[in-house]
């Protein structure tokens, strides 16, 4: 018989502030952390705004002499890992354990280092690049700096699946937990905002544009949608298998019933054009879950204000629930788009499911007649503790998850 999954512990760095609480106040008041940005110059872009960290010091989780060498995105996930690991009880001695790994997902992390490696590589040659620029290039280095600093010698993953990493490094978190292959699992997403990143995103016409000079907004399922917009922010859960964490005595947030991932096609770089992938992945998902459709009171939707993904989701989850009435919301249009935000939807969804309330989608306020959803703008009652959370990523990966948030 398989382990079942629970979560025992959270932690994140967002637009809100630190910790979940912050998260989850701003979220269902319905705020939207979307700012202009001031950290590089965007007046040339069409878009100029993002969903930045506020409130974030490295230096309060990790010591300054240790930073020297860690890029952005690793700041972030050293913060989340320290947060996670405290707010779980889970104490490591001086020796580490084997019981505790990491899978990270992430879109960014790397590429402050690269670039700035490739910049001085390009202006003065091999000897005017500092080499310890060198181990920051990697994707792989924030989850890799975790397990050091922590003494974590579980498995040591990530995963780089665009805007459906952090989903995509949960769903194997589940899966070696399952298999008692470990005990615990830290997992979730971190990204930060590079200049170069978001400039390109900006030059393929991506991100939602200022208009009649009114700042963009990603408006997901909304009838005006026009792009969407970056975002940035840790996202980390500690996954643990249900013994381990009764014999601990841990709190419990929540449980994963279960994941569902496939792929659909499309190009390089585009949203998928048609709901099946999406709707196979939700059928998967509730299959390993042992659910119905009707056993789900709410989904946590991937939608980001793309006018093609929102479109298709919609159309994906009329073919998995049919006329049945179910909640939808999406957080992109409070947090932005990232591959950290699949992480996020789980974090609300047993927040939800603690306070019994459903967050709105911010930045939705005209109904589009293509999308036939039951959405709203302010946060409203829950009407259980099962969610559905989807998460998509251009270029066509499909990750679906259920999970019931445990009684506040």
């Amino acid at each position: 018989m398989r382990e079942r999954v629970v979560i025992t512990g959270i932690g994140c760095v967002s637009g809100f502030g630190i910790g979940p609480t912050a998260f989850a106040d701003a979220l269902l008041s319905g705020a939207s952390a979307v700012r202009p940005i001031t950290s590089f110059d965007t007046s040339h872009c069409r878009s100029r705004s993002a969903a930045m960290i506020h409130g974030f010091e490295a230096e309060a989780f990790t010591a300054p002499l240790k930073l020297r060498r860690v890029d952005a995105v690793g700041r972030v996930a050293l913060a989340c890992a320290r947060l996670v690991l405290d707010d779980a009880g889970w104490v490591i001695g001086a020796d580490g354990t084997d019981e505790v790994g990491v899978a990270l997902g992430t879109c960014t992390a790397g590429l402050d280092s690269t670039v700035e490696y490739l910049r001085g590589l390009a202006k003065d040659g091999p000897t005017g690049v500092p080499a310890i620029l060198f181990s920051n290039t990697v994707s792989n280095a924030p989850a890799s700096l975790c397990a050091i600093e922590y003494g974590l010698r579980g498995p040591n993953v990530t995963f780089n699946q665009r805007e459906a990493s952090s989903l995509a490094a949960l769903a194997f978190s589940v899966g070696a937990i399952r298999d008692r292959r470990v005990g615990a699992m830290m997992t979730g997403g971190a990204d930060r905002i590079e200049e170069m990143f978001f400039k390109v995103h900006d030059r393929f016409h991506a991100l939602s544009p200022m208009h009649a000079g009114e700042p963009e907004a990603a408006r997901p399922f909304d009838r005006r949608r026009n792009g969407f917009v970056l975002g940035e922010g840790g996202f980390v859960v500690l996954l643990e298998g249900a013994e381990s964490a009764a014999q601990r005595g841990a709190r419990v947030y929540g449980e994963i019933l279960g994941v569902g991932a496939t792929a659909s096609p499309t190009s390089v770089n585009g949203w998928p054009s048609e709901p099946s992938g999406i709707a196979r992945a939700m059928r998967l998902a509730l299959a390993d879950a042992d659910l119905s459709v009707d056993q789900v009171h709410a989904i946590l939707a991937t939608a980001n204000g793309s006018p093609t993904l929102d479109r298709v989701e919609a159309a994906a989850v009329a073919a998995v629930f049919g006329s049945l009435p179910i909640a939808v919301a999406s957080l992109k249009g409070a947090i932005g788009e990232s591959g950290a935000t699949g992480a996020a939807a789980i974090i609300a969804a047993v927040i939800s499911g603690q306070r019994r309330l459903f967050p709105p989608t911010a930045g939705w306020a005209e109904p589009d007649p293509a999308v036939a959803l039951e959405l709203s703008a302010t946060s409203r009652p829950s009407a259980g503790d099962v969610f559905l959370v989807n998460s998509v990523a251009s270029g066509g990966t499909n990750h679906a998850v259920v999970v019931r948030g445990a009684a506040g």
